[in-house]
């Protein structure tokens, strides 16, 4: 009778391993999620050099180089009116919490070249960083691929998005959310 019930013990206990191997299996390998999650590391450079490396997945940002700021990615081409319009709202609240509000204007579907894009932001005396490169357009199709612009989105300080605009952004709607941030 012993013997009986160390072998059907033994039999439960080889079955159980068996199945421990297949889910083991299945189970994607180090090297595989690492990969995953490069998907979602935007590597962007602006027009002065400077490389921002943004993470982005689920509607949560990560940045060293924006850590610990309530930033606004913001689409947008040179050619775009509504675009325009938008440029001295974000100069004039870049300017009122400069410690805490970064402005990340992402260029978007714009042939422009480098000079002629520094004679834009001359004109328009755009105070906050620009991005140009291919990353550019990676990024803007995690962001439920971009269609039109200007298209704009407001991350707390930890990272997390609460506000989608669509045309160009309200200075009353986003000075509000900013300053209710910052308290």
């Amino acid at each position: 009778m012993k013997y009986l019930i160390v072998l059907i013990s033994a039999m439960f206990f080889f079955t159980a391993c068996d199945d421990a191997q297949t889910v083991v299996k299945e189970t994607p390998s180090f090297s595989e999620l690492k990969e995953k999650k490069k998907e979602h590391i935007y590597n962007l450079v602006t027009t002065k050099g400077e490389k921002i490396t943004l993470e982005y997945d689920r509607d949560i940002l990560t940045s060293k180089e924006l850590n610990g700021k309530i930033v606004l990615i913001n689409f947008f081409a040179t050619w775009c009116p509504p675009c325009k319009e938008e440029i001295p709202v974000f100069n004039k609240l870049v300017k009122k919490y400069p410690n805490d509000f970064v402005v990340l204007s992402i260029l978007f579907q714009d042939p422009i070249n480098m000079s002629g894009l520094k004679e834009f932001m001359d004109e328009y005396k755009m105070t906050f960083d620009v991005t140009v490169g291919a990353d550019n357009a990676k990024l803007a199709k995690a962001f439920n691929d971009i269609q039109r612009i200007p298209e704009s989105y407001l991350f707390t300080k930890d990272g997390v998005m609460i506000e989608k605009f669509l045309g160009a952004v309200d200075e009353e709607a986003l000075d509000y959310l900013i300053d209710k941030l910052n308290k």
